[in-house]
């Protein structure tokens, strides 16, 4: 499953969710079995990238151009980093924007 987590700078598991418009990077995470970060990289934009959820901290944020790729997204608390989006998806305590 890939992730898109939009953050205002990379600092790896630690980095922070933002919003679209907030945004500097875009962390990409490929997550495997047992929601176990397998790849973490960072990207200036994700025009032309494949994935499945995007996160984000705000349920008013831009997301009709991923809803058009067919990737859902999830809610975040603000301030939450990536480790603790992971930890939240696993036991399901995201919930779905649609």
């Amino acid at each position: 499953m890939r992730i898109v987590v939009p953050v205002r700078s990379a600092e790896g598991e630690e980095s922070v969710v933002t919003t679209l418009k907030g945004a500097k990077l875009f962390a990409l995470l490929d997550l495997g079995e047992g929601m176990r970060i397998e790849n973490l990289e960072f990207v200036d934009n994700i025009d032309n990238i494949f994935f499945d959820y995007i996160v984000t901290p705000d349920k008013e944020d831009e997301l009709d151009s991923v809803f058009e790729l067919g990737a859902r997204a999830l809610l975040a608390m603000p301030g939450m980093d990536i480790e603790q989006i992971v930890e939240a998806m696993m036991f399901r305590e995201l919930d779905e924007i649609v």
